[in-house]
């Protein structure tokens, strides 16, 4: 009755948290509302829930007497593994389903001095200068990015031209955050104009937990194939094979 009771609680508080978290979002990180759908709410149930059973599980070897850092050191390295690769699934799932239901990509035209808004930024273009590379030259866009009034940093993403095989390529500018990335990335020069370049934006939000999933769960795998018992196991098959 009592593991029933925390597997209920567990996923009665995924649930309230996936129905939340999307209105949170739309308030506190300015993401659209209106890009709500069943599937971001289905998606974070199962990250949720993931996390949930993770504490339940945890809460149950932890519990008893005695001192409790003995209880915590008692648990066994692939014990530990497990639950830490499972929680790089939760946050994976995290990742995916958020950068899917919230990305925000413009492409427009952008003259000096023109803004853009998207995601809850502002993108301001102001111009393109020429600079050179160890084997290319470039022009370098200036794209200062301000929220709510308050600049948060400029992006320089590069058009680049190779001096040996004069081949053409867009450097996009990157700027990484817990809860979003910014990138902007120059197209071509608009022409008979007067410095108009085409300029793609994009805001994704939480993508870098993607990353941090897959993290977790390589150092889960790592940390329980450490375990001490798995390699005696792995021994004794290993003896117990003919010759």
């Amino acid at each position: 009755p009592e593991l029933a009771k925390r597997v209920q609680w567990g996923f009665a508080s995924a649930l309230v948290l996936a129905l939340l978290l999307p209105l949170l979002m739309g308030k506190f990180l300015m993401l659209e509302a209106n890009k709500w759908s069943p599937m971001i709410v289905v998606g974070l149930l199962m990250a949720f829930w993931i996390i949930a059973s993770l504490v339940i599980s945890l809460r149950q070897r932890w519990a008893g007497q005695g001192a409790f850092m003995a209880r915590v050191r008692k648990q066994s390295r692939s014990y530990y593994g497990m639950q830490l690769a499972h929680l790089g699934v939760a946050f994976f799932i995290i990742g995916v389903t958020l950068v899917k239901g919230y990305e925000t990509e413009r492409d427009v035209r952008m003259n000096v001095g023109d803004t853009v808004m998207a995601g809850g930024y502002e993108f301001k273009f102001n111009g393109v200068t020429e600079t050179e590379g160890p084997n290319y030259v470039a022009g370098m866009g200036h794209v200062v990015v301000s929220q709510d009034g308050k600049r948060v940093g400029e992006l320089n993403p590069e058009k680049r031209q190779y001096n040996v095989s004069g081949m053409p390529l867009t450097e996009a500018a990157i700027q990484t955050g817990l809860f979003r990335d910014l990138y902007v990335s120059l197209g071509e020069a608009i022409p008979e104009s007067e410095g108009a370049w085409a300029v793609r934006v994009y805001i994704k939000p939480f993508v870098d937990w993607i990353w941090a999933g897959c993290l977790l769960m390589g150092l889960g795998g790592l940390f329980a194939v450490s375990d001490r018992r798995y390699r005696i196991h792995k021994q004794a098959v290993k003896q117990g094979q003919p010759s």
